[in-house]
């Protein structure tokens, strides 16, 4: 057990660290931005009213985000590999697909708005290896971050979707807008063909959702 607190301090450390670098980044050279209003419309498609828009910032991120190529949506602000964000200054524009990405962090401002404790929940997944170790993933394909792995039409077909934790809550939402809206952005895309073949089954995890989205009842429990 020690050793296990042992290393979740250290992990919690860097992070804090990390992210007070991010921050001092951005206070620095001042790279933020709001939603702009073709995000917000493609965003209502999917959170409608359940996001309090206005509060959403995009953000440069800093050293960890380049190096790994991922985005963070810890507290209801997403941040950017530096690269991303110049290049997508309005992610309702954007090309090859990028939509499907920006609605998963959005994922996360929804959950966040609505109660969940999504840095609490980063750090349990960081600990367990959810963002350290890979696996072939049925739905994602080989090399996925297990966080991430989902099994929709087999290990996970009786699973409600608060059942789900929170960033495969994401995935399962991007799949849907993925199929739902970006059918002629580059439709030989595999993520577009996997969200295609997942559709039926998408449709009805998201069912509750689809209809109500400010019931927190849905958010993931971990």
């Amino acid at each position: 057990m020690s050793n296990v607190l042992a290393s979740f301090k250290a992990k919690l450390q860097k992070m804090d660290k990390d992210f007070k670098t991010a921050s001092a980044l951005h206070l620095k050279i001042g790279v933020r931005r709001k939603l702009t209003a073709g995000e917000i419309q493609m965003c209502q498609l999917v959170f409608k009213n359940s996001i309090d828009y206005s509060k959403v910032l995009i953000n440069i991120g800093g050293y960890i985000h380049s190096k790994t190529g991922n985005a963070m949506t810890p507290a209801g602000e997403i941040v950017l590999p530096r690269s991303e964000y110049i290049t997508n200054l309005d992610f309702s524009k954007s090309k090859g697909g990028l939509q499907h990405w920006f609605i998963h962090e959005m994922t996360h401002v929804w959950q966040y708005q609505l109660g969940a404790p999504n840095g609490w929940f980063g750090i349990k997944h960081l600990c367990n290896g959810g963002y350290t170790s890979q696996v072939n993933s049925v739905d994602s394909g080989k090399n996925e971050l297990k966080a991430y792995d989902t099994d929709l039409l087999g290990r996970d077909y009786n699973k409600k979707f608060n059942d789900f934790n929170f960033e495969q809550q994401g995935r399962i939402i991007e799949f849907w807008f993925d199929a739902m809206y970006l059918r002629n952005i580059d439709p030989t895309r595999q993520h577009h063909q996997t969200s295609l073949q997942l559709l039926p089954k998408v449709r009805s995890l998201l069912n509750n959702f689809l209809t109500n989205p400010n019931d927190k009842f849905l958010l993931p429990k971990e």
